[in-house]
């Protein structure tokens, strides 16, 4: 049995025919055959007998789990969940039984990532801790073993506020680059990238200097998928600072308000191989603003200052730093910044006229005190 391209063993199970007539399968994937076939005859096993609480394997208590509890999950979130369970955990203690897993051995699953992102393994003690709490709460287990979990030592996540020198770099090249609208809204306004490519003209109210921010984009397949934001606290009204006004009152010029504000050259909804497109592009006009050397007509990263590492997502971690600097209070930046809040009276109360006023004076007397040129 020859392994499959991500160097495990793979079998399936039919248990039975979904409603169309095709055979429903379990999949069963093991590092080793001998792991593939100790697996198999679990689960197996566990189907002859009905699939008793107490005797049912991670795996198939995993399986379950995504169907049921994250059946209304977006589907990027299902992506996350699955590749976590698939990559991470599964392999580890996918052919244990339930009720025999201990803390133990979720510590010791995790400790295998010290020195790695932070992002990754938040994430994989995300899926642990709601895994077996669910677990819980249907009476599987009768103790939670997810519930106390410690993150190892770290690698602290690139992402960061951009320096000043960075900040006026990317100023000056966004003035002239013809996506350079699209980089200071981002920067500006600290929306996310989904989020500005769903922009249409009419989200823009320039006399009242602000943006509606009411839907985002799922980018799957390079194929831009309208949605809403990422939380319902991401549906806000965010102002916009003197810095971007000149330039956002240019972009909607002779525009209807139904159109895209940011559209591929076609007039189209851009996708993600465009952003990341305009993004690479910007870039390599940030690198050789600072003087990189090029040869056939490539840059060469060493000879430049410019981090190559800043992502999109740094011009938003530069604005939330923004707005802590300008002193903007912190009702105020949950709102521009769309972060979703654990007041429960946060829901009832919204943002009044006067202190969005006040918030976006303080912004605009601390970007007047920065230096923007070169």
């Amino acid at each position: 049995m020859p392994k499959n391209k991500d160097d495990y063993f793979r079998s399936t199970f039919v248990v039975g025919k979904k409603p169309d007539g095709k055979p429903e399968r379990i999949i069963v994937r093991g590092k080793t055959k001998r792991q593939l076939d100790e697996k198999l005859s679990e689960v197996k096993r566990l189907y002859a007998r009905g699939l008793e609480s107490g005797d049912i394997t991670v795996f198939e208590w995993a399986e379950r789990w995504l169907k049921v509890y994250k059946a209304n999950a977006t589907p990027t979130q299902k992506i996350h969940y699955t590749v976590k369970m698939n990559n991470d955990i599964l392999p580890v203690i996918g052919s244990m039984r339930i009720r025999d897993v201990r803390t133990s051995h979720l510590q010791e699953l995790l400790n295998t990532y010290a020195g790695k992102k932070a992002g990754t393994v938040v994430k994989i003690r995300m899926a642990l801790k709601q895994l077996f709490f669910d677990a819980e709460t249907e009476g599987i287990i009768e103790r939670n073993p997810a519930a106390r979990l410690e993150l190892p030592d770290l690698t602290e996540s690139l992402r960061r506020p951009l320096t000043d020198i960075e900040r006026a770099v990317v100023f000056e090249v966004a003035k002239t680059h013809k996506i350079g609208v699209y980089i200071l809204t981002m920067l500006f306004c600290g929306l996310r990238r989904g989020e500005c490519a769903t922009l249409i003209v009419g989200d823009i109210d320039i006399e009242h200097k602000r943006i509606v921010v009411n839907k985002s984009m799922s980018f799957r397949k390079n194929i831009g998928v309208e949605k809403s934001t990422k939380t319902k606290a991401g549906i806000r009204v965010v102002p916009i600072p003197d810095m971007l006004l000149p330039f956002l009152v240019k972009q909607c010029s002779d525009k209807s308000g139904d159109t895209i504000l940011f559209s591929k050259s076609n007039g189209e909804r851009a996708t993600n191989e465009t952003c990341r497109w305009w993004w690479n592009s910007f870039l390599r006009q940030c690198h050789i603003k600072v003087g990189a050397k090029l040869y056939r007509n490539k840059i060469l990263i060493e000879t430049s200052p410019f981090d190559d590492n800043i992502t999109p997502h740094y011009l938003r971690h530069t604005y939330a730093t923004d707005l802590y600097a300008a002193g903007v209070d912190e009702k105020a930046q949950k709102s521009f910044l769309g972060h979703a809040s654990n007041e429960i009276t946060d829901i009832y109360r919204k943002m009044n006229e006067a202190a969005f006023i006040r918030a976006l004076g303080k912004m605009n007397e601390y970007y007047s005190s920065l230096k923007f040129a070169l």
